[in-house]
């Protein structure tokens, strides 16, 4: 048995899809036919029309068929031959059950797909509400994290100083040095949600005031030690070095920082939408994927069910060619009796029914429900 299968691409505007067609063919089975067909009509055919031959029969006037009949059987049990053959194949198709089972598929994922595409179409326009200008603005803080950092670098080198004029060692005064830094980094980047805290104007400009004053009683600390070091170096005999000039020098640092942050940075309330608008994103984007893939699956589902139809069909197709087959290998035995027939009558009369239409054989194939 032969279900050959060629693929061709059929193009539907941007879309390809793949077309699987089917040719079916049962060599062994045809083999055979020929081989039956041959017996047939060399070990019945010929036999029997030799015999009636030579009894002048069948009569002159014999106008019904009633000497063939063992012939006729023979290629009717052909006919039951070839369908044992080919219905099992179209029935293991189960057209009905699958065509059922594919219709209640495509129905589920109808529903599910009708589902998701309105919780996709409701996400997509709360995505469409959110201000654009934060997005932007939330992108661009991005870029300007790196100044941030790079003015507590700065820090973090100033600091490290005075730690080492303590009497710190490198290492220790550089770790030291680069929490100071990190902690004015991390404030000045939640500067906006620790003032937030207050309830009143009041209560979030005393949050305001008091983290600058705290920020700034460190820095004048460490002010005194560098201003301790320049006085025991080779400054030692300069005038003015204090602390407060490396308090202020540090205390610019953090509010550059802190006003870049309250100046680029997205407000508290900003923030929270751009979280909703980061969250709805990312579902939009699951729905996206599950919405394709539902459409993927009717897909399939569908070219599933076209291929078992096209495969049904083809078969069915080829029992109709074996039927025409055996029919005209019938047909041909047929021939053969009435030509032999003839040869060895000695009255040389041709039967009425020589002349009539051979019966058609009884057909398999119309009895497969597809």
């Amino acid at each position: 048995m032969k279900l050959l299968s060629k693929k061709a691409e059929k193009k539907n505007g941007n879309k390809t899809t793949e077309v699987l067609s089917f040719m079916f063919q049962k060599e062994q089975l045809e083999k055979e036919l020929h081989q039956e067909h041959e017996a047939i009509k060399n070990e019945i055919s010929i036999p029997l029309a030799k015999d009636l031959g030579a009894m002048n029969k069948p009569e002159a006037d014999c106008d019904v068929d009633v000497y063939t009949k063992v012939i006729r059987a023979s290629y009717a049990k052909m006919i039951a031959k070839a369908k044992k053959e080919i219905g099992p194949e179209i029935e293991s198709y189960h057209i009905v059950s699958e065509r059922e089972i594919a219709k209640e598929k495509k129905e589920a994922l109808n529903k599910e797909l009708e589902k998701k595409e309105k919780e996709l179409r409701i996400k997509e326009r709360q995505l469409e509400e959110c201000d654009n200008s934060l997005i932007k603005k939330d992108r661009r803080y991005k870029y300007i994290r790196i100044f941030l950092l790079f003015i507590c670098l700065v820090d973090v080198a100033i600091s490290s100083v005075a730690l080492m004029a303590m009497g710190y060692n490198m290492l220790t005064s550089y770790i030291v040095g680069i929490g100071i830094g990190g902690a004015i980094f991390f404030v000045s980047e939640q500067i906006q949600n620790i003032a937030s805290k207050g309830k009143n104007s009041f209560q979030k400009r005393l949050i305001l005031g008091s983290t600058f004053l705290f920020a700034f009683l460190l820095f004048y600390v460490l002010g005194m030690f560098r201003a301790t070091q320049f006085s025991s170096g080779v400054l030692s005999n300069s005038e003015g070095v204090k602390p407060i000039y490396f308090a202020c020098l540090n205390l610019f640092f953090f509010a550059a920082s802190v006003i870049t942050v309250f100046q680029k940075k997205l407000s508290p309330v900003e923030q929270k939408i751009i979280d909703k608008w980061k969250i709805v994103k990312g579902e939009v984007e699951i729905l996206t994927r599950a919405v394709n893939r539902l459409k993927q699956e009717k897909e399939t589902i569908r070219l599933v069910q076209s291929q078992s139809e096209l495969a049904r069909q083809k078969i069915q197709l080829y029992a109709q060619d074996l039927q025409e087959l055996i029919q005209r290998l019938f047909e041909e035995s047929q021939h053969t009796f009435y030509s032999t027939n003839a040869i060895h009558r000695s009255d040389g009369k041709t039967p009425l029914f020589f002349k009539q239409p051979i019966q058609q054989l009884p057909s398999f194939y119309k009895g497969f429900n597809l």
